[in-house]
């Protein structure tokens, strides 16, 4: 099969599981009805709200402050479709440690700014400084690299690109009125060829903003600058490699998707921004060279990055959700740390290892593996008959290739974990895992399956739950007969589509199960 091929293939795979699950979603949405990812009633689908490390706190009712926390699904749901739109086009992600080590010693660090401003690179020591508070911000550092960034406006006065980062910001943190400000500060003939900047900003940042910032307009701004970024880099592949009549025109099909969804949204608040920046867009100068055209992204060179990036921003806008990482991480995992002590305290060991199997997932969706095993370990001293710290340690050790310590986890199951306590439970558990460790980890997404069976495992997995998750919508009961068929169809137009991968990922694990024999 030829690259373009392949492409197309994972490509259409990831516009069908975030694009055409956004339109379906939106549609409900602006329906005003129930949907099961975030269920508003208790007559929604009650799996949905048990399924996997919700459940275990959902057994423990009187934990009510990591309850509250842990309310929605919508964090999981992101995820699931985060690991499975970047697997499926082998890209890694900007997330766990990968954006850890990146803010602290990637290319936006302050020993490459000094060592710009030291040759008199000012473009480039301005892109590192918008680069860092990019990263800032996606951490959920809001503030912090607002306060950043206008520095950087008044140090580099005849530069736009911080005026537009600052004005991207400041929508997704919910000051409109203040992004306006700052996107008219910017003169009008440095408008037109700069908007991809802003586009830019809003996509990589999205991640740690509040879904509370909707309130102020902001839902049809990400909504116009990520499906607008990701035309662009549709038809960026569109102009490399030769194409059939065929592929060009799943290419367009993609594209019309994208226009599609942008028209659904079009009566949304915020509205004043958008025909902003998508007037000074439109004006941008014709060229004969599309990629002259394209706005520079230069903050990876990835364009499969961008795209699920902005698929993901996508879907985020759409559920008013965003996945759980940085601030709000941080924010879950003091809350279960204050139920651990309650736990402790009122002597319920069950929930001593619940929470514990909750904070091993959380560290491991941030990057910390090696907290991760501390949790299990404490897990496994409350109680060392739960063979479910055993199982999730020795695949955690798995897809981090620490196999000696995968088999002692397995040893040790073999001498004590033989109760029976939450077997029904733990495949849920071992695939939410997974798609953590694929997200924490940032570069098990670019595996390939058939080389390596750590990215057939995150592919399943991830698959899994989205699969449950629209499984989970189609039984809601709020939904009329034509709303049923479809999520119905939706749901079939995505197994469709990842049955050759899904058939793939099956092989290379079976294939290696059987040389380990």
């Amino acid at each position: 099969m030829s690259s373009i091929s392949r492409f197309l293939r994972r490509a259409s795979l990831t516009a069908a599981v975030v694009g055409t699950a956004a339109v379906a979603l939106s549609d409900l949405k602006m329906w005003r009805i129930s949907m099961c990812f975030n269920p508003p009633s208790p007559q929604a689908d009650a799996g949905a709200a048990t399924r996997g490390h919700q459940g275990l706190i959902r057994a423990h009712p009187r934990l009510r402050e990591l309850n509250e926390a842990l309310s929605s699904r919508d964090a999981f749901f992101l995820d699931a479709t985060h690991a499975l739109a970047a697997s499926a086009l082998r890209v890694p992600t900007m997330t766990g440690l990968f954006l850890h080590l990146f803010l602290q010693s990637g290319g936006g660090s302050p020993r490459s700014q000094a060592t710009a401003e030291s040759r008199g690179a000012s473009y480039d020591a301005v892109h590192y400084r918008i680069q860092q508070s990019l990263l800032r911000a996606r951490e959920g550092r809001f503030d912090e690299a607002l306060a950043d960034v206008a520095r950087l406006a008044g140090d580099s006065p005849g530069d736009p690109r911080p005026r537009f980062t600052a004005s991207a910001l400041c929508c997704l943190h919910g000051r409109y009125g203040t992004a306006v400000e700052w996107m008219k500060s910017i003169p009008r003939d440095t408008r037109i060829g700069g908007i991809g900047q802003f586009e830019n900003a809003i996509v990589i940042a999205m991640p740690g903003s509040s879904p509370r910032s909707f309130e102020q307009g902001t839902e049809g701004n990400v909504m116009c600058a990520a499906s607008r970024f990701a035309e662009d880099m549709l038809l960026l592949h569109f102009m490399q490699g030769q194409w059939s009549i065929r592929e060009k025109l799943e290419v367009f099909a993609l594209v019309s998707l994208l226009h599609h969804f942008v028209s659904k949204h079009g009566r949304c608040r915020g509205g004043g921004l958008r025909r902003f920046v998508s007037k000074h867009r439109r004006a941008a100068p014709a060229s004969d060279d599309l990629t002259k055209s394209i706005p520079k992204r230069e903050f990876f060179n990835g364009n499969l990055f961008y795209l699920v990036e902005c698929f993901q921003a996508i879907l985020a806008t759409v559920l008013r959700a965003r996945p759980l990482c940085g601030d709000r991480l941080r924010e879950v995992r003091a809350l279960s740390e204050r139920a651990l002590l309650l736990a402790a305290a009122e002597g319920d060991d069950l929930a001593v290892v619940d929470v514990n199997l909750l904070l091993a997932l959380l560290a491991t969706r941030d990057g910390h593996f090696h907290e991760a095993m501390r949790r299990y370990a404490a897990a496994v001293r409350k109680d060392p008959s739960d063979p479910r710290p055993y199982e999730l340690a020795a695949m955690l050790c798995s897809l981090f290739g620490q196999t000696e310590w995968r088999d002692l986890w397995r040893a040790a199951k073999e001498q004590r974990g033989h109760g029976t306590k939450g077997l029904a439970e733990l495949p849920a558990l071992l695939d939410e895992l997974v798609v953590a460790a694929a997200l924490g980890g940032a570069v098990l997404t670019a595996i390939d399956e058939h080389s390596d069976p750590r990215g057939g495992l995150v592919l399943l997995a991830a698959w899994r739950e989205v699969d449950a998750a629209l499984a989970a919508a189609v039984r809601d009961k709020n939904l009329t007969f034509l709303e049923s068929c479809q999520i119905r169809a939706l749901h079939s137009v995505l197994h469709a589509k990842l049955k050759p991968l899904l058939h793939s990922a099956n092989h290379g694990l079976q294939k290696n199960s059987r040389e380990n024999e």
